[in-house]
């Protein structure tokens, strides 16, 4: 049985994920779109934040709750029951906390979109983890595809195959 959720952040290409089909969305992406769950690891209130991404954060969380979507966040995300399971906690963003509890709760496809990892932004240093769990995730047998003809995410320098020089065709 197809068991699929489409994981939705906040970079160029979020709006071509289906509308029709189970979401996750990723820090305040339902403040954009219908999501199913709302999965937001950042802590507002430590300092790194401004004063706008905070009133975002709370908006978010009382849409949520007015379209009772469930919201993961530090207080509720099943930190000690996914790190015991994999025996790993290697996570950077929140896309990570997202791919790794929907390999646990054994989705077998995973659409990202929305979600890049491109150079010059703050999310660059996230690019490394993300691929962790896209390759846990696919060494389970868990399809996973990328919808971005933006990000970084399984893209090699230039899109070309290593030593080959041809351009990669399946991510």
């Amino acid at each position: 049985m197809l068991k699929s959720v489409n994981i939705i952040g906040r970079g160029k290409g979020w709006e071509k994920a289906p509308l029709d089909e189970y979401s996750w969305g990723i820090t305040l992406t339902n403040l954009n779109r219908k999501v199913d769950l709302v999965i937001d690891m950042n802590v507002y209130d430590d300092g790194r934040w401004g004063e706008q991404e905070r009133q975002l954060w709370l908006k978010s969380r009382k849409q949520a709750r007015e379209d009772q979507i469930p919201y993961i966040d530090l207080s509720n995300y099943p930190i000690d029951l996914i790190t015991d399971y994999f025996q790993v906690d290697y996570f950077t963003g929140t896309t990570e906390y997202a791919l790794a509890l929907a390999i646990y709760e054994q989705y077998t496809s995973i659409n990202l979109y929305g979600v890049n990892a491109t150079t010059g932004t703050d999310y660059i240093h996230q690019k490394a983890g993300i691929e962790f769990w896209i390759g846990m995730a696919m060494g389970r047998g868990i399809k996973v595809k990328v919808h971005s003809d933006h990000g970084t995410i399984l893209k090699a320098p230039g899109w070309q195959l290593y030593g080959y020089d041809t351009p990669q065709k399946y991510c």
